[in-house]
């Protein structure tokens, strides 16, 4: 009935032992009595790495000698900037976060931004043309700066092209816009996009490179200002690059399939380390907007209807 892509569980990846200064042992006898010892630092780093659209969890000991030859930090922030230029796009994790259980569907945006247009005609019939714009704008705006990355929508303005996924996937043509609009999904679908990418990474990461999104929206469902927030937040995370969350994290986060996409209005923490996962720290700190309420909507009398997600070798629609 429904495509089901493969998913992937988080795998310890296995344990690294990693020098950075080393004493030399001898072949001698030990002395009568042994001179003070040289403080030696353990350093330990947790980090995911991408295995195709994956990830692998690593862990490595690193171990610094405080030699008085150069300042202990500078060794110990030279080696650390070392040991991540050989995993290229891993990221950092606490200990704790090595659960992590989001997927992606590899690919990414060459920059940490993408605009969009938005087409009204068709709106929903539950509330003003105006609220569904600012209920959509919002949902977008959820992901922007989220989790001290340099990620953000740019809303342009309307437009009357029309979205192009809402239809047969091997023959939607690509027009160069990103588009968000309204059109009735055949099967009860609420929300369904799409994404085309190229055959080409992204320089210097293992993603291929986004090229274009559009995201349509069913408007005959009885929508809050808060679900259907909550439903964008969704939609615009697979435009950004985020497949759906492993169902063992499910319901709690914003990337999870179905009725439970319609909870969050902000992206929840496994939500946040698929997105570092894809474009990292902002380099320097940026201006976001205020955190969202962390209050979850009022659950509606009508049940959601699951979105939906075939993956193609350039088109992806959800």
């Amino acid at each position: 009935m429904r495509p089901s892509p493969g998913r992937w569980l988080p795998a310890l990846a296995g344990v690294v032992g990693v020098t950075l200064a080393a004493v030399a042992i001898r072949a001698a006898p030990a002395p009568v009595a042994a001179a003070s010892a040289v403080p030696i630092h353990e350093v330990r780093l947790s980090l995911a790495v991408p295995v195709g659209t994956a990830f692998e969890f690593v862990e490595i000991s690193m171990f610094a000698l405080d030699d008085g030859t150069s300042p202990l930090d500078d060794r110990i922030a030279e080696g650390r900037a070392a040991m991540l230029a050989r995993f290229p796009g891993a990221i950092e994790l606490e200990p704790p976060e090595v659960s992590a259980q989001f997927q992606i569907f590899g690919i990414r945006w060459p920059q940490p931004f993408a605009t969009w247009l938005y087409n009204p005609e068709g709106g929903p019939p539950s509330m003003s043309a105006e609220t569904a714009l600012e209920a959509i704008k919002a949902g977008a705006g959820g992901w922007t700066g989220a989790g001290g990355t340099g990620w953000h929508f740019d809303y342009l303005t309307t437009t009357t092209t029309p979205t192009g996924c809402n239809g047969i996937p091997e023959s939607i043509p690509r027009d160069g816009l990103n588009v968000v609009g309204w059109g009735h999904i055949a099967g009860g679908y609420l929300g369904y996009s799409c994404w085309w990418r190229s055959t080409s990474l992204v320089e210097g990461t293992p993603y291929f490179e986004a090229t274009e999104f559009d995201i349509v929206f069913e408007p005959l469902f009885p929508y809050t200002g808060a679900s259907l927030r909550a439903l964008a937040l969704h939609e615009f995370g697979h435009a950004l690059g985020l497949a759906h969350t492993e169902p063992s994290l499910c319901p709690g986060q914003a990337m999870c399939e179905g009725e439970d996409a319609m909870i969050y209005i902000s992206p929840r923490e496994d939500d946040l380390f698929g997105l570092i996962a894809l474009y990292g720290y902002a380099p320097t700190p940026t201006t976001t907007q205020p955190p969202s309420p962390t209050t979850t909507p009022t659950a509606t009398a009508t049940a959601a209807p699951r979105p939906y997600r075939a993956v193609l070798p350039v088109l992806a629609r959800d």
